[in-house]
């Protein structure tokens, strides 16, 4: 038994009640759907709508806090919004959590984020990686009719070619939103130039190439060679010890989606972006809502030249990391 906020008892939520009364409040409160939406959306009339929400508050599904003074979370969320005029949202954690409770909270974050934001018919394009990864495993059931979901860049190195991490990741994220999934089956980056644009020219190929050009939302971290958890593309045999010291003779600081930038976000005259499979930023640019989430404060650096050069429109980040990207 639950004691609701009028101070009678009642039975416990199933799960499968819990989980629907959670639909109807985020659409309303969390989405700002009118009553008669919420309805639409979930198959039910106006009064019973009503009658979720009431409930849906009087078992606690969802809660509400005034905060009559900004708490420190607050006062890094203006200060991100501020300096780089994207929409932050800062996740709550201690800055003494250690790496994996801070992303943790971020992925949370995130899978809500998500769920507020897409909406039927969108196309998302999702740049995997470890924080990516996270993120997928946060997700809950969330069918969103005619949605699409484009790998952005390619997963293939010298031992495999299959989709393999980044496939096991997009399904995910499909599976939660009963989207359907689209493949860019090459390698992150082609032996040469040429082999690339020979590729390019393939048709299926075009095809994933067009959806990724129409993508409306894009998920993405930021992924640099050293931190707490060094990206992917770096540690997992898709770059050789000659394609790093190159890049430090360069001055990259990261990369977002498989392309290299230097702490001016430059990308020209960069061997390896030369091969990669990444979405160039003059392209990027186009997707109309584009999400950065990243946790750890030791990419601060490249988050700041993402964000200073106005790649996102959207920030997801834990405490900590956001005083480190602020604090300089």
């Amino acid at each position: 038994m639950i004691v609701g906020q009028s101070g009678r008892t009642s039975r416990a939520l199933r799960p499968v009640e819990r989980a629907r009364l959670a639909d109807a409040a985020e659409l309303y409160w969390v989405q700002g759907k009118k009553v008669e939406e919420v309805g639409a959306e979930l198959g039910v009339s106006r009064s019973t709508v009503s009658r979720m929400l009431a409930r849906a508050r009087a078992t606690g599904v969802i809660q509400f806090t005034v905060h009559r003074e900004e708490g420190p979370t607050d006062q890094l969320r203006h200060e991100l919004e501020q300096r780089y005029g994207v929409s932050a949202t800062v996740a709550p954690v201690e800055h003494s959590e250690t790496a994996r409770e801070r992303m943790l909270a971020v992925a949370v974050q995130t899978a809500s984020w998500l769920d507020a934001f897409v909406r039927p018919g969108v196309i998302l394009a999702v740049a995997w990686g470890s924080t990516v990864e996270n993120i997928s495993l946060q997700l809950r059931p969330h069918p969103v009719p005619d949605m699409q979901i484009v790998q952005l860049h390619g997963s293939g190195n010298v031992a495999t070619l299959g989709t393999n991490y980044a496939g096991l990741i997009l399904d995910r994220i499909g599976n939660a939103f009963d989207a359907q999934v689209h493949y860019f089956p090459v390698p992150a980056f082609f032996d040469s130039a040429s082999t690339r644009a020979a590729m390019w020219r393939e048709k299926s190929i075009q095809q994933v190439l067009a959806l990724r050009a129409g993508a409306d939302l894009l998920l993405t971290s930021v992924g640099t060679p050293d931190g707490e958890l060094p990206g992917h593309l770096y540690d997992s045999g898709y770059l050789t010890a000659a394609d790093m010291a190159q890049m430090e003779r360069e001055h990259v600081v990261g990369n977002l989606g498989g392309i290299f930038f230097r702490t001016d976000s430059s990308t020209d005259r960069i061997d390896v972006n030369a091969r990669s499979t990444g979405l160039p930023f003059n392209e990027l640019r186009h997707i109309r809502r584009r999400l950065l989430v990243a946790a750890d404060p030791a990419k601060s650096p490249a988050i700041r030249t993402v964000l200073g050069a106005g790649l996102m429109t959207d920030v997801v980040v834990d405490a900590a990391t956001a005083q480190a990207v602020v604090e300089a």
